[in-house]
């Protein structure tokens, strides 16, 4: 499912709040044209209404794409360093929720009979490449698959 919450931010700029949409969890098979904004780096950006400034909005994103069985949790950088144990925390509750979810479901649907895998990245860049280098296993195995 796809998750986002409207938060008010001051511009790093001229310190102008403003509501911001920031995304907390995004659903490719849901949503397509968010994995779109994410690769073109238009995710969770806060564009100042009075000054034009253009800021990234740091904060941790789950990536989820059923079809390729990928997972792809960015925390960025600075909370490992200044909260190693929230992302240690949140990482770990987020493997029961994903159990849980295995458990409860698997059998309505039998792909889930094997264990959750997530990656976990510190860099937005790091996550959009595993995106497209996935998305490129995915399609050679198609390929290969037709040939």
């Amino acid at each position: 499912m796809t998750m986002i919450e409207t938060e008010t931010i001051a511009c790093p700029a001229c310190k102008k709040k403003q509501a911001v949409d920031v995304y907390q969890a995004i659903n490719a098979m849901e949503n397509p044209e968010l994995v779109q904004k994410l690769m073109a780096g238009e995710i969770s950006v806060l564009t100042c209404a009075a000054c034009g400034h253009v800021a990234k909005i740091h904060t941790p994103l789950l990536f989820n794409d059923p079809r390729m069985d990928l997972k792809i949790q960015f925390y960025p950088e600075h909370l490992l360093v200044e909260n190693p144990e929230y992302v240690g925390n949140d990482y770990l509750e987020m493997l029961k929720q994903m159990e849980k979810f295995r458990q409860d479901f698997s059998l309505f649907m039998p792909d889930l009979n094997k264990p959750g895998k997530l990656l976990v990245v510190f860099s937005m860049d790091e996550m959009i490449n595993q995106i497209k280098f996935r998305t490129q296993l995915v399609e050679m195995a198609n390929s290969a698959m037709n040939d």
